[in-house]
């Protein structure tokens, strides 16, 4: 795992997102050959929510939340966040005061 933080980076282009977002996941997913594909157990808290938008990565360790500070800093309005917490469940990543600087 880099411990590098990559801030100079090409987003994707609004433009792009608009285009994708009214596109089902699933094909994007086939024509990448299920590369980068989320576990079929995530899913939206509700079947209507629904997101698009330029992919912020972010890898961690078990229980470590430090890069996703940083991510949450470089972020700009449309990002959206892509964590990698390892399938660790003993430790939460995200909370309350987090969920709130996304807002932000």
């Amino acid at each position: 795992m880099s411990q590098e933080i990559v801030k100079n980076f090409e987003r994707v282009s609004a433009d792009l997102v608009q285009k994708a977002s009214v596109h089902q996941a699933a094909i994007f997913a086939d024509v990448a050959g299920r590369r980068g594909v989320m576990h079929g157990r995530i899913s939206a808290l509700r079947p209507h929510m629904k997101v698009a938008g330029p992919a912020l990565t972010v890898e961690v360790r078990p229980g470590d939340n430090l890069m996703i500070h940083a991510a949450i800093a470089m972020a700009k309005p449309g990002d959206v966040l892509v964590i990698d917490g390892k399938a660790d469940q003993t430790a939460a990543l995200m909370g309350t005061i987090m969920m709130t600087a996304c807002k932000q």
